[in-house]
Order: C-alpha cells, then sequence, then structure tokens
C-alpha cells in the first residue's frame, strides 16, 4: 500500500473491515508479558505510528483500547506461572494431564505462583510511548480544539483517556498541601506522616507533571466545549472521565475489580464440600483470590483531599449545575466518583449547595435541579447519610425549607430524595447514662 492508498483509508470514516478486524485482534495481543512485549517494541511502535491517525470510530477506539492494554502489560504486577505442581508438565498425557490439576484441591503453601514485576526496559518503552503519543494529541487539541470535527476531537480525546488510564499507575499523586479542617473532629482523617513503598526499581521521569498537564489542559477545553460546543457530549463526556481521573486514578479499575469479586462469591459454593462441610480450595479459585488481592493492593492509594482535588471537586460541581443536561449528568456522574474516594470532601460544596437551596426570588431551575440531583447520589455515593451530623445538620432543614419546588420535575426529585433518606438512613442510637442516687 503506498502513502496516497494510506491517507485515504486513514481519512475514510466508513472505515475497512479488514483493517478494523486486525486492529481489534492487535488490542487484544498486546494483553501479553511485559517482558515478552519489549521484544517487538519497535514492530509495535510502527503499528501505532501508522494506525493512530484513524478516523473511524470502531478503528480508533480499538487502537486506543491496545494503548490501554500495552501499558497496562507493562506497568502493572500480575501472574505469569501458575502452576501448582512440581511434577513433569511436558511429558506424555498418558502419565499426567495438566488439566486435571486445575480442579483439584490445592495447598496455598505449593503454590508456585511467579509475579510480573516490570523491568527498567518496560518502565523506558512505558515512557517512550507515552511521550511520543499523548503529547502530540494534547497539542493538537490545545491548537485545533475549536477548528476540529466533533469526531476528530473524540478521536484524540478517546486515545489520550486509553493512555492516561493505562500509564497512572506509575505517576505519582500531586505535589499539594492537604485541605484542612475539613471536619471538626478529636480524631485525625489521616496520619501526619505515610509510608509509600515502590514496587518499581525506577519511575520513570516524564517531560512534566502528567496528571497536572492533564488537569490544566482538560479543564481549559472543557471551558471551551462548554460555550462553542456544547452539543458535542460524546468529547465532553470523556472530557469528564480524564479530568476526574487525574485525581482518583492510580491504575486499577474499581469496576474491574467489583466483577472480578462478583465472580469469585458466584463461585464459592465449589470451595465447600457440601456433605462433610469442609473448605476446599480448588487451583483455580486460589489463583482468582491471588489476582483480586494483587488489584485491590494496587487499587488503595492513601491519600487525602489535597487543594488540587478540591479544584477538581469544585470544578466538577460547577459543571454538574450547568444549564445543558448532559453536561450535568456526566458531570455528577464524576463528582460522585470523587466524592466517594476522599473521605468528608463533600464538605468543599455542602454550603454551595445550601446557598443555591436558600436562595429566594428568581432562582436557576437547572442550578436547582443539579444540586438536588448531587444530593440524590447514585448507588455508590448518597450525600445526606454519609460523613457527619454536622453535613445531615446543615442540608436535612435546607431541604425542608426550600420553596422552589414548583416544577413537576423538582417536586418529583423531592419525594426520591425524601425516599431513600427513609429507606438507607439508619437511625442512631443514643444512650446516655444517667446515675440515679
Amino acid at each position: 500500500m503506498n502513502d496516497s492508498e494510506a491517507n485515504i483509508l486513514l481519512n475514510c470514516h466508513k472505515g475497512d473491515k479488514e483493517l478494523t478486524w486486525y486492529l481489534i485482534l492487535f488490542s487484544e495481543l498486546v494483553r501479553a508479558r511485559g517482558d515478552t512485549l519489549i521484544i517487538y517494541k519497535q514492530m509495535i511502535i510502527s503499528v501505532f505510528h501508522r494506525c493512530i491517525q484513524i478516523i473511524h470510530k470502531v478503528s480508533y477506539k480499538a487502537i486506543a483500547k491496545a494503548a490501554k492494554h500495552l501499558l497496562k502489560s507493562l506497568t502493572h504486577v500480575y501472574m505469569i506461572n501458575i502452576r501448582s505442581t512440581i511434577k513433569n508438565i511436558d511429558g506424555p498425557y498418558i502419565d499426567f494431564l495438566p488439566i486435571r490439576a486445575w480442579g483439584q484441591p490445592i495447598n496455598v503453601d505449593t503454590c508456585q505462583v511467579q509475579y510480573h514485576i516490570p523491568n527498567d526496559d518496560e518502565l523506558d518503552f512505558v515512557r517512550e510511548f507515552v511521550e511520543t503519543f499523548i503529547y502530540a494529541e494534547l497539542d493538537l487539541l490545545k491548537e485545533k480544539s475549536l477548528k476540529q470535527s466533533n469526531n476528530e476531537r473524540l478521536r484524540s480525546l478517546t486515545i489520550i483517556h486509553n493512555i492516561a488510564i493505562g500509564c497512572f499507575r506509575i505517576v505519582p499523586r500531586f505535589s499539594s498541601p492537604n485541605v484542612q479542617n475539613l471536619i471538626p473532629t478529636v480524631v485525625p482523617c489521616s496520619s501526619q506522616f505515610q509510608n509509600q513503598f515502590s514496587i518499581y526499581s525506577k519511575v520513570p521521569k516524564f517531560r512534566e507533571n502528567l496528571r497536572l498537564r492533564l488537569l490544566i489542559d482538560m479543564g481549559k477545553l472543557l471551558n471551551v466545549l462548554v460555550e462553542h460546543h456544547s452539543d458535542d457530549v460524546s468529547s465532553i463526556k470523556i472530557a469528564h472521565k480524564i479530568y476526574s481521573a487525574t485525581s482518583i486514578c492510580y491504575g486499577a479499575s474499581k469496576h474491574h475489580i467489583n466483577d472480578m469479586r462478583k465472580e469469585l462469591q458466584s463461585n464459592k459454593l465449589f470451595i465447600k464440600n457440601k456433605l462433610c462441610g469442609e473448605r476446599q480450595n480448588p487451583q483455580y479459585l486460589t489463583m482468582k483470590r491471588i489476582a483480586l488481592q494483587i488489584e485491590l493492593f494496587e487499587m488503595v492509594e492513601y491519600g487525602t483531599l489535597t487543594e488540587i482535588d478540591k479544584q477538581v471537586t469544585l470544578k466538577l460541581f460547577e459543571l454538574s449545575i450547568n444549564r445543558y443536561s448532559e453536561i450535568r449528568r456526566h458531570a455528577q456522574i464524576e463528582l460522585f466518583s470523587v466524592l466517594h474516594r476522599y473521605r468528608f470532601s463533600s464538605q468543599v460544596i455542602v454550603n454551595r449547595i445550601i446557598k443555591f437551596l436558600n436562595t429566594s426570588g428568581t432562582v436557576d431551575h437547572d442550578q436547582i435541579k443539579g444540586c438536588l440531583y448531587i444530593l440524590l447520589g447514585n448507588n455508590t455515593y448518597f450525600m445526606l447519610t454519609e460523613d457527619s451530623w454536622i453535613t445531615i445538620e446543615k442540608l436535612w432543614p435546607a431541604i425542608v425549607r426550600m420553596n422552589h419546588a414548583n416544577k413537576i420535575s423538582t417536586q418529583n426529585l423531592l419525594n426520591e430524595i425524601k425516599n431513600k433518606i427513609n429507606r438507607v438512613f439508619v437511625t442512631k442510637e443514643i444512650i446516655q447514662n444517667i446515675a440515679f442516687e
């Protein structure tokens, strides 16, 4: 294929079915061991150079997913050898069939699990890959965000989002002071000193703080999109995800971990003998449990709300009460993730919500509805029954005194909030010890 044919293929919105299939296959092939991928480094880089500018939606989603899988394979810790026996598995199947050992009970002490720990070559590959591709897309958005079509903008944001999610495991937190006095308490929410242990022999040094660069660029881009391209909902949604990920994402996916936990729980009947009640540990369940613990270890990032995290929260709050419903909805999803991630972070926005609810006279019903949806929360976060009595003391009376429920939609929201409080709030028992003489 010559250059002119390649350019036509790259700029074709209809795409090429064969190429799309190969890209999807490529995205799965890079989910291999990091030390194996190093062997094909130049080939992998050449594929991305050739295909990352494709504007066909399914194709660029496949290449973006390939970037995420590649970076996770190079940076994450995972099992690479899960043999549970020292028998000769290379012998004839008549003597030993390895698959039979997969469902047999196993003693954890006999597991010979080996783990992938990223080495220096893999981390250098990550740095080279990220600096080659993510900065090019960021510069493109910065220079031509207003001139790009919606599809071209969405392509760039999809690439950036997947690269960021793939490499955030090795990108440190913001260097910013913690927010002080979130809630008055005699027990500190976090220790003054925190021990952090790195699993890497070295941490790649990017040309700048990647989290901060993404935070600044996505914040500016969101302002531009909301003002000039409010109809480009897909791009705004991805920009929201990138913006919140700079604060809360550290490699492991909470949704992926929940899926792994549910799968393990659904198979728990296999680890118990129903006849005699003995607990057994089939090999495949033991391996799943180990894999889950590795993911949980990677997800845990002990940190408190910093001043930059506070800026992220306030920005998402402002977008959550925007006049456009789709912008509000996607911003609220990311806001709930941030509030759920940091304890007592809702204190940052409580007073602002109360200010809107207590406003007298002419009000913006979009802002009121945005505040009510924030109070309603989602399946993982409900502000009105979490955090502290101080929050409850401020918000519950404000809801009762609210006099802007003129529209049916607002009344329905208030009813949903009240019903949810009745359903999930557990009344605290107060016991007073009174000494009688």
